[in-house]
Formats: C-alpha cells, structure tokens, sequence
C-alpha cells in the first residue's frame, strides 16, 4: 500500500460522516445529478459536463459526497434558481471553493490531514502570500488523485526547481520518501499477512502506528524528519519481514510444508 493509498484510506474514514449523510437522503433525487448528467451540456457547455464526468465514479461518489457539499445549494430543488441559492463563483471570496477556502472545505471530511496541512509552510504561504498549493493542487478535485513517486516529482518541479530557486532539492527527498514508503508498504502487507495467520497481530502494531503517523504527518512537509521517520520505518518493517520469511521457510521445510500466508491468499 503507498503513502497516500494509506491516506486515502485514513480519509475514507473521515468520509464515513459524508456516507451517513448520503444514505438518509438516499431516497431523494439529487437534482443537481439530474440536471448535470444532461448529454446536452456536452455541447452547450461542454467544461460543466466534463466536471459531471470527472466526478462520477470516483471516490467522491462512491463515498456519497455531491456538488452540494463543497458549493452549497439545494439539491432537492428541481428548479435551477433555487437550486442554485447561496452557490457563490470560486473568484468569491466567501464561496466554500474559493482557492484559500477549499483546504477548511476538504478539511470537512479530512480532519486529520486539514489539522496537519494547517501547520505546513505550504498553508502559511497560501493564506499570506495567496501563492502556496492547497488541496486541489496536488490532489484534483472532483476525481481526486494518490500520489507514488514518480507522478510527484512534475507536480512539485512546478514550484520547486532550479529557476524558481524554490528549495529545488525538495522534490528529489519527496520523491526518495515516497519510493521508500511504497516500498515499505509491500513488505508491510505480506508482513501482516503471515502475523495475522500465525495469530500474532499485535506484532504489527508499533510499525502500523508509524506508517499511519508518517502517512498523515507529510502534509506538515517537513520532509526532514519525514525522512528519517521513514527510514526508521523500513528497517524495521524489512527486519519484520526477514524474520517472517525465515519462519515460513522453517515451515516449509517440515512436515507438510505448510504454505506462507501469501501463498494461501494468492491461492484463493
């Protein structure tokens, strides 16, 4: 499991509000849908219907979270003027979406990582400088992305690189930490897997609690002591791992030579 797989997962958590929400007016035709799903907006407005599009399917959607819950409005309303009250132009300062209003707007349904997000010189510079990333940045909006090692180094090259003068180096440790975490997250998964059958879960706990902490401590982007956090974290996680393997190994080797839990799962 990646770095920001993990947070996603942590985040889906913080949408469980959001599902709740959604399934008491489940029963209820979101008019918003109705409307925005018009193939005529293919042509009469082509960037609103690609908006429909984006958001459809994704994890958004799936978590019962629609266009109301960032812009406002009404969606019981099948009439455009009321369904429509209080949606305030992203150039508004006080719409939900305008550009230093969307991370306490995301920060809704992702608490943990809004909480972590407001201590990082990145949310200073975006509320001072009004020149600092926030959530859609990095992230998309209505499908939103994960970031693994590569897709992150374009991303942050766009701030961050030789000709800005902008802390350049930043992106090369970015990139270092993220490929250290995903592959910490390989061996994590199998690690737990063998623990888990061989009835011995909370072997996992100390380096679950770690991998957690450095998941959602990186939108503070300080990519130092993320850096040897998750050093940290892989040492132990490959120490965890050679002794798991050197077990399934003793096991194979003796009577019946019992399947790794890896195996068992693959088999299914």
């Amino acid at each position: 499991m990646g770095l920001f797989k993990h947070v996603t997962s942590v985040c889906s958590a913080g949408l469980l509000m959001a599902v709740c929400l959604a399934s008491s007016r489940a029963a209820e035709v979101d008019q918003c849908v109705q409307c925005h799903q018009d193939p005529a907006f293919r042509v009469q407005n082509k960037k609103l219907f690609d908006y429909f599009l984006q958001w459809k399917g994704s994890v958004h959607d799936e978590a019962g979270v629609s266009c109301d819950d960032c812009h406002g409005g009404d969606p019981s309303a099948p009439e455009k003027g009321k369904a429509h009250e209080g949606v305030l132009r992203p150039t508004d300062e006080k719409s939900r979406v305008f550009f230093q209003n969307i991370p306490k707007t995301c920060g809704e349904c992702h608490a943990e990582v809004y909480g972590n997000f407001v201590q990082s010189r990145h949310y200073q510079v975006l509320m001072d400088k009004e020149g600092g990333p926030n959530c859609v940045t990095c992230h998309g909006s209505l499908n939103s992305e994960v970031f693994l090692s590569k897709p992150v180094v374009k991303t942050c090259s766009e701030c961050h690189n030789a000709e800005s003068g902008n802390h350049p180096e930043i992106v090369e440790l970015a990139e270092r930490i993220l490929h250290r975490m995903n592959v910490a997250g390989m061996y994590r998964k199998w690690t737990t897997l063998h623990y888990e059958a061989a009835g011995q879960p909370e072997v996992m706990k100390p380096t679950d609690k770690l991998y957690g902490e450095i998941a959602k401590s990186w939108h503070q982007f300080d990519f130092q002591e993320t850096d040897r956090d998750s050093e940290a974290l892989m040492l132990e996680l490959r120490s965890l791992y050679n002794a798991a393997r050197r077990e399934e190994r003793a096991k194979a080797s003796g009577p019946g030579g019992a399947k790794s839990p890896a195996k068992k799962t693959a088999d299914k």
